[in-house]
């Protein structure tokens, strides 16, 4: 079989679909855009229609979109996509369950015969060729023919493959599905690519802009981001996976396996190919062939040439890790049981892990990447809060002072509380819980005085005493028989119980509750720049000013040059305390709506190829910032804080390890080649210890193993020198020759390759049926703390997603082990703590808990503080010491002491009523206010913006025209100038950020004509 044919006709599909340009339009006329995502769709559209037409079609800006969503398209993981990508998870559901049907076999077309409905009473008679000028019109391969076993009548099944046909008939199988879909994807303006699987599926990829890569979607199963899918869920065999756009082709087969170079795939490739040379070359002949005749314009072509280099790299890294991100247990849903049996992708069919984790992910707590964000303006007294109905399942559900805070599970259960800080009006921390246990114990950890605001589901009478102690620590939070089981909606202040505390249990979504409390800021407060690698902002405002640092400048100068620069420009104001930037980017200024951050890997599009990624400075109260956070010298280079070194020893099971790897491994040394070393010093203070089980002769082994060393040399070297890891190499290598070669690369230590005994039993001993494998043991205990199906891919993933990624992944394994070995630990660090206090003297003052902790983290009170505490209240209140001493043992004694009102003073109320939301013309407002009332500077940006709008609107299905970056020197007209982002937020564009920039992007689902119209009106209204 030739491989030609095939990449040809995977070209010629995708090229069908850009061919019938009225097609097209009819089709996008089609699609419900306001059911698929409200969320989108309905606060624009009812800011335009009021702006154009004084028409309200929802009461607030979001509260009916939600509500409007169709319950079939709802998804407890939508709340992982944004913009575009959600509408293709939506718009690919809603192919699956409303546009198309699937057909095993077509129903009897006899009016008068019944019982065939579903075709599956009839009976295969062979195919062939197309007759009739329908079969010959709609472009079918092949007619299949069946005779009804209940009437004897004839029907004939064409199998259609021009997309006007397949629209008219709206019936077929994975052909006709990925054929139709792809034209919906380019109808609606999708950069979209056919996906040939030659083992007999078909389905399409789509260009996300947002995440800078291929998703796979797929109409036959309604499901996108799933390209583990066919490998790993239908137990597919694969070959080659042909991607193919009007313009381009490539091989993507390493997208959809694992096992690329295994010697069953590679034997299956050979079928068609005789070797990976061969088949390179045939890809780049076609694929220069296609972008020859098609003429492609130079930013197009660049384009696909950086999603290829992009695309070649991530290809060799998840090849190199041979593991799957996620896994995927359900075998095929499209179809009929005996044909996926047939075709072998029934899968496990395995549902009950996946209804497993549906189940753990019903009992959760989420919280935001950085929670602490200070309201601008700051220093302000007013503390304004508004808490709405928890089924908005919005971040809008808590408002402080203008900031959506509130954090929000996605399956809409859950109670979020959001603490401020009662000295600076800061947003401290932001969660959603899933019970109102989990609730308490949070409670229990916030100090006296933060403001606190709740709404979720009502608490009931169910919780337990523990929970209820806790939650009396917040003044008039009723607990208990009588508590309402009405959702919740409340505003108060820990620790005391303040006349402004307000509590309504409601089931009318329209009941908010609004405080307005009179802050007390101390003038000894201090404000200071924290910074958050990794981390961008929601939106931006606009860019630091010309004046600071134009805008070239910017782009090409160093982080500490921005911050020289941001500086200088907080001098001149505070209406924007918080900057975002990275290499060779601009300083991009964020306002209030920029919250919340997000981590930065998750929208490069080569997730962990870059070196460099976005850093978010903002000013917080200074006991949130770390006194060494990010020191920066003249040449711009940071230094970094030294690791503190723990004080113990770590009590290793010495008789168990050396048990297990002998009495003696190679250890070798930056200056020293490997060297005999006894076991248990060699793993002397090791908190864990992994075995790594691999081989030179092994290609997945090299892939793996330079991402591991990678990930070792981190943890020695900038988390944890001493009390960490350490990896002992197994080798699996045929001679001493290779496994010296091997190990020569390796910092690790060594199970000796002369005791190739041992080598073998531990294989055995941890059930290694395959390498690279690699084994986390507990140094304490010896029990396995994490097991090979998982390490390697956390490595993975961990390395791909970076420093703080690896981190993170550590302390999860530290997370664990044992809590036996966790409590011997606790016990060994407090005693070492208390030996080293008691040398203490004055000058070593700066021996605490972190800042933060201390500023976040109430410290629990003694008995004898808490007598002390009460006993100055009640003496306060005019008892005697005496009387005051006796009751004050007394009140210790039971759950809390009479909560006082506290000294914050405030206005409280609730109403029917909903927030001010954005309107078009006081955004417009806003902006001449902001530039002293140049009207040119507002026409300036509406004019930029409406050539961006019109180009859209002459070719609605090129995405060249709905992208661009804002330090372009068109975008950035309107960039440059404050409040023209929101003004563009407002009437449609989508602000996000890329792997090097911010980026504009008018979505898809947006109404163009709308927008337009919108634009003229503002122009004629501010015209000079």
């Amino acid at each position: 079989m030739s491989l030609h044919p095939r990449i040809e006709s995977a070209i010629r599909t995708a090229k069908q679909w850009e061919s019938d340009e009225s097609l097209l339009t009819e089709i996008r006329t089609s699609i419900p855009f306001e059911d698929l995502v409200p969320e989108q769709c309905v606060p624009i559209k009812d800011r335009c229609q009021s702006f154009l037409h004084g028409i309200h079609e929802t009461k607030n800006e979001d509260g009916d979109a939600v509500v409007k969503l169709r319950e079939s398209l709802k998804r407890n993981d939508d709340s992982n996509y944004e913009g575009d990508d959600l509408l293709l998870k939506r718009l690919t559901l809603y192919f699956k369950r409303e546009i198309m049907t699937w057909v095993n076999a077509p129903p009897c077309i006899n009016p008068n015969c019944s019982g065939n409905e579903d075709g599956k009473k009839m009976k295969s008679e062979g195919v062939r060729g197309p007759q009739t000028e329908e079969e010959k019109d709609g472009q079918a391969s092949r007619v299949e023919m069946y005779t009804c076993e209940l009437c004897n009548t004839s029907t004939t099944f064409p199998r259609f493959n021009s997309p006007r046909a397949l629209f008219k008939s709206r019936r077929g199988r994975c052909g006709e599905y990925a054929n139709l879909f792809g034209t919906y994807l380019r109808a609606v303006g999708f950069d979209t690519r056919y996906c040939l699987d030659l083992t007999d599926h078909v389905w399409v990829e789509v260009w996300s802009v947002r995440q800078g890569k291929w998703l796979h979607a797929d109409a036959c199963e309604g499901l996108i981001d799933r390209p583990n899918m066919y490998e790993q869920g239908w137990g597919k065999k694969l070959s080659y996976v042909i991607g193919a756009t009007h313009d381009s082709v490539a091989d993507i087969t390493k997208r959809y396996t694992r096992k690329f170079f295994s010697d069953d795939l590679q034997t299956r490739r050979r079928e068609f190919s005789p070797d990976e040379n061969t088949s390179d070359r045939a890809f780049l002949q076609m694929n220069a062939t296609s972008k020859q005749m098609n003429n492609i314009p130079k930013g197009r072509m660049d384009e696909l040439e950086k999603r290829s280099r992009t695309e070649d790299k991530f290809f060799g890294l998840v090849q190199s890790s041979g593991v799957w991100d996620a896994d995927y247990k359900e075998g095929r849903i499209s179809g009929s049981y005996a044909w996926k049996s047939v075709r072998g992708e029934l899968g496990d069919n395995d549902k009950k892990q996946s209804d497993t984790k549906e189940n753990k992910e019903d009992n959760q707590e989420v919280s935001f990447v950085v929670e602490s964000f200070y309201p601008a303006p700051q220093l302000t007294n007013k503390l304004t809060i508004w808490v709405q109905h928890p089924s908005k399942v919005s971040r809008k559900c808590i408002i402080v002072n203008g900031v959506p805070c509130a954090s929000v599970l996605s399956n809409g259960t859950s109670t979020s509380i959001v603490v401020i800080d009662d000295l600076s009006g800061c947003i401290l921390q932001s969660r959603a819980f899933s019970s109102w246990t989990s609730v308490g114990s949070f409670i229990d950890t916030v100090p006296d005085g933060r403001v606190v605001a709740i709404t979720g589901n009502s608490i009931g009478d169910t919780v337990d005493e523990t929970t209820i102690k806790h939650l009396q620590r917040v003044g008039g939070l009723v607990v208990g028989s009588k508590t309402s089981l009405d959702p919740l909606l409340f505003v108060g202040q820990v620790g005391y119980n303040p006349k402004w505390t307000t509590i309504i249990n409601t089931t009318d979504t329209t009941k908010t509750v609004s405080v307005n409390i009179h802050l007390n800021i101390p003038s000894s407060l201090q404000r200071k720049l924290r910074s958050e690698k990794n981390a961008t902002p929601a939106t931006i405002s606009t860019r630091l000013p010309e004046s600071i640092m134009p805008l070239k400048t910017q782009i090409a100068a160093s982080e500490f040059q921005k911050r020289v620069a941001f500086e200088a420009f907080m001098n001149q104001s505070d209406l924007n305390s918080r900057i975002t930037t990275r290499p060779e980017a601009p300083v991009y200024l964020i306002g209030n709506d920029s919250f919340p951050m997000r981590h930065a890997d998750g929208t490069a599009f080569d997730r962990g190829l870059n070196n460099s990624s976005w850093t978010t400075y903002h000013y917080l109260p200074d006991g949130l910032v770390s006194d060494d956070d990010v020191i920066i010298n003249d040449s711009g280079t940071k230094t970094t804080k030294s690791n503190d070194l723990a004080l113990y020893d770590i009590p290793i099971a010495e008789e168990y390890l050396m048990g297990l790897l002998g009495s003696e491994l190679l250890v070798k040394t930056r200056t020293s080649s490997p060297s005999l070393t006894n076991t248990t010093i060699a793993l002397e203070n090791a908190r864990l210890v992994a075995l790594y089980f691999s081989a030179h002769w092994c290609g997945p082994c090299r892939g793996f193993t330079p991402m591991l060393i990678e990930f070792y040399n981190f943890l020695k070297e900038e988390v944890a020198p001493t009390h960490g890891l350490e990896i002992v190499f197994v080798s699996s290598d045929r001679n001493e020759a290779e496994f010296e070669q091997y190990y020569s690369s390796m910092p690790f230590k060594s199970v000796p390759f002369a005791n190739r005994a041992l080598a073998q039993q531990l294989k055995s001993v941890f059930g290694v049926r395959g390498i690279p494998s690699l084994v986390v043991l507990d140094t304490m205990s010896g029990r396995i703390v994490v097991s090979p199906d998982e390490s390697r891919r956390e490595v993975h993933q961990a390395c791909t997603m970076g420093e703080q990624a690896i981190e993170r992944l550590f302390n999860t394994w530290l997370g664990k082990v044992p809590e036996e070995s966790k409590a011997m630990l606790d016990i060994l660090a407090l005693s070492c703590e208390e030996a080293n206090n008691g040398d203490k003297t004055d000058g070593d003052a700066g021996y605490q808990n972190p800042k933060a902790d201390q500023y976040l983290v109430r410290k629990p009170e003694t008995a004898e503080v808490t007598i002390k505490k009460i006993f100055s209240e009640l003496v306060a209140s005019g008892m005697t010491p005496n009387e005051a001493a006796a009751e004050a043992i007394k009140q210790s004694s039971i759950h809390s002491a009479t909560l006082t009102e506290g000294p914050l003073k405030a206005d409280a109320s609730h109403s029917d009523g909903s927030l001010e939301v954005l309107s078009v013309e006081n955004t417009a407002d806003k902006i001449l206010q902001t530039n002293h009332g140049e009207k040119a500077k507002l026409t300036g940006i509406l004019s930029t913006a409406k050539k961006y709008v019109t180009n859209a609107q002459k070719d609605q299905t090129n995405p060249r025209y709905r992208v661009f970056r804002l330090s372009n020197k068109v975008f950035d007209q309107i960039t440059s100038v404050p409040g023209s982002i929101t003004l563009l937020s407002c009437i449609g564009f989508s602000i996000f950020s890329s792997d090097v920039d911010f980026v504009a992007s008018i979505p898809l689902s947006t109404d163009l004509k709308a927008m337009v119209e919108v634009l003229d009106k503002l122009l004629e209204m501010h015209a000079a």
